[in-house]
């Protein structure tokens, strides 16, 4: 029986671009979760400020029971 034939520098291709494109997708993540953190530390701070502070809704009033008998 023969064995199957392996071409070593086609998987040694395929193993650095995998590894080129696990790498770009982590520095991407990691750009992305820098951004937004830096989003929420600057709404957290204007949010500190007077003024901006969130207002809350008036309570609807309860209805009145009437009972009847």
């Amino acid at each position: 029986m023969t064995q199957r034939r392996v071409d070593k520098e086609r998987i040694e291709r395929a193993d650095r671009e995998s590894k080129l494109t696990i790498e770009a997708e982590r520095l991407a993540r990691n750009a992305k979760t820098a951004r937004l953190r830096e989003q929420r530390l600057s709404a957290e701070a204007s949010a500190g400020e007077p003024g901006h502070a969130k207002r809350r809704r008036p309570s609807k009033q309860a209805r009145k029971i009437v009972e009847i008998d």
